[in-house]
């Protein structure tokens, strides 16, 4: 009986230590966890901060677009508001690549040809979307 007892006491003494351990590292876990939170916060305020100095509006997105031409010439990466008219962003390619600014162009974005008059919203520009130069 005595061994029992004390075989019982050894296992419920190393349960203990386990149990011990386990809610050492959940308290460790909660700590990142609320660390990671006032982080994600903190980077929340300054989206919002950066947005209103650049004066964005409720639905104005910046967008990352990529250019390439069917000759293979241009791969050019930009990042755009989403109501950006197209225009302005094609001036900027010409920047780079002044070669096609006297060319007559039209660009295709998911095989739909794009309006420069028309934003990058109206166009149907998402984030991500790669935009073919065609001469």
């Amino acid at each position: 009986m005595k061994l029992k007892l004390e075989e019982k006491d050894k296992i419920i003494n190393e349960e203990k230590i386990k149990n011990d351990n386990l809610n050492k590292s959940l308290k460790e876990e909660l700590e990142n966890l609320l660390k990671k939170k006032k982080d994600i916060k903190e980077l929340e305020n300054e989206i919002k901060l950066f947005k209103s100095y650049c004066k964005f509006s409720q639905e104005e997105k910046l967008i990352s677009i990529k250019f390439i031409s069917a000759n293979k010439k241009i791969n050019f990466n930009i990042i755009a508001k989403n109501t950006d008219k197209f225009l302005k962003i094609e001036v900027i390619l010409y920047e780079k690549y002044p070669k096609y600014a006297n060319s007559k162009n039209f660009f295709l974005v998911n095989g739909n040809r794009i309006n420069r008059n028309r934003s990058l919203q109206d166009n149907k520009i998402k984030n991500n979307d790669i935009i073919t130069l065609q001469i």
